[in-house]
């Protein structure tokens, strides 16, 4: 008898468990985004819907990683991954997934605009929406600065200043694409020619290059390096948090972009219906303000500060003077329209030609730099040491053949091959 009481409770709870609602969601986003928002959908959930919802959150670590999930999933079945929702990333991730037809038409949220300074909040074939927008900008310690007499950088150029040498730390493009999109942002803001001799300069004044975009905000606010070159939401938490007299972020006026943060239904999502919800859901009110406001605020978020940009003007109206930051995208019009097509076609070789002839060789572009600074910076040779190896023409052409293994290792060899010849003729002059 209490073996038959034993198995019929079970079947009770699992089939209380299932009569939830259920939703899988694929995420490169911080475990912060993820404790702030999930329980407050799963209340928002509980109250319009009646049915509570269990969420599947799904950690597969960056886009990168977690686009690369998903389609292997598709590869092992074209109809459905499993998944229902993808949820951050840079726009060109969604870009390739669209176009590849592995995303869902969603009808358009309430309240979203079509763009924002020019910048497009979802895709024409409506399978993709920003959320939240982030941008790049120049995070600093103000007492490093103080220390080394290093006037505060108001643009990218100014980091590539001699005075900065050894007071930089960046993260390698080759495995952060925080740090690719800012390498991106800086050719298209100054062009090809002026960004990549800003970009070397910047290269030689770097002390480390890490692997993950978060340690150099570490080690500019262990002071152990002046600046970084940073996404907002990275940023201006730590400034929220530790204080303006001592950390400072600035977006570089003319000198960046707006770069959405899209959510995505995934073709075939098993619950298609509870992942529209979840769309809207993001760009309700109550889920905006979350973004912007500050840790502790009423209407806020509940355990840190997040330090994004909101996408509806509602959210901005009903945080006027209240928010973390007091910027505003609606009011602005400063920024670099990046070329997604390109961006698109330049996100792996181009990480593959900064790290050949910049971060491999850091050491030996640090000799040449200084022997240049030496010899009181003629502008003959500063063009020489920063001169671009290939044009940005013949580097969208190679992008082409870039899957192929054998251009690509060869090509990689000639640029470091090049690149050290010129360092050590420079350095020996």
């Amino acid at each position: 008898m209490l073996k038959m009481i034993t198995i019929w409770l079970s079947l009770c709870l699992s089939a209380t468990a299932f009569a939830n609602d259920q939703l899988v969601i694929l995420s490169p986003h911080r475990k912060s985004m993820q404790e702030e928002f999930i329980p407050r959908f799963k209340d928002f959930y509980k109250k319009t819907f009646g049915t509570a919802v269990d969420v599947e959150w799904l950690d597969n670590g960056g886009t990168a990683d977690a686009v690369r999930l998903l389609r292997t999933r598709f590869a092992k079945n074209p109809q459905s991954a499993n998944v229902d929702i993808i949820w951050g990333g840079g726009t060109s991730a969604y870009l390739d997934l669209s176009r590849d037809q592995l995303l869902a038409k969603t009808p358009v949220p309430a309240g979203l605009s079509a763009t924002i300074a020019g910048v497009p909040m979802y895709d024409k074939t409506q399978t993709w929406y920003a959320t939240a927008m982030s941008s790049f900008g120049i995070f600093t310690n103000r007492k490093v600065l103080s220390l080394e007499g290093l006037t505060p950088p108001k643009h990218w150029e100014d980091l590539a200043g001699p005075k900065f040498r050894g007071q930089i730390t960046l993260a390698d493009p080759r495995h952060s694409g925080t740090a690719l999109t800012m390498a991106m942002i800086l050719l298209q803001a100054h062009g090809w020619d002026k960004g990549w001799s800003v970009l070397t300069r910047i290269a030689a004044n770097t002390r480390a290059f890490t692997q993950s975009s978060s340690d150099p905000i570490k080690a500019v606010v262990a002071g152990d390096a002046a600046a970084s070159m940073a996404i907002d939401f990275y940023a201006q938490p730590k400034v929220d948090e530790l204080g303006t007299d001592k950390l400072d972020f600035l977006l570089p006026d003319s000198e960046t972009v707006l770069d959405p943060d899209p959510v995505a239904v995934a073709k075939g999502a098993p619950h298609a219906v509870v992942a529209a919800r979840f769309v809207n859901y993001l760009l309700s009110l109550d889920a905006q303000k979350i973004l912007i406001l500050p840790k502790g605020a009423a209407d806020g978020p509940r355990l840190a500060t997040l330090g994004r940009m909101a996408v509806t003007t509602a959210a901005y109206d009903a945080t006027e003077g209240r928010r973390v930051n007091a910027f505003n995208p609606f009011k602005q019009k400063k920024f670099v329209a990046l070329d997604l097509n390109k961006t698109v076609k330049l996100e792996h070789i181009l990480g593959d030609l900064l790290g050949a002839t910049q971060i491999d060789l850091q050491r030996e572009l640090a000799a040449a730099w200084m022997a240049v600074i030496k010899r009181g910076l003629k502008p003959e040779e500063v063009a020489d040491l920063t001169k671009a190896p290939v044009s940005e023409k013949e580097l969208l052409a190679l992008s082409a053949k870039w899957d192929d293994n054998v251009v690509r290792n060869q090509t990689i060899n000639a640029w470091a091959n090049a690149a050290k010849a010129t360092y050590k003729r420079i350095a020996g002059q």
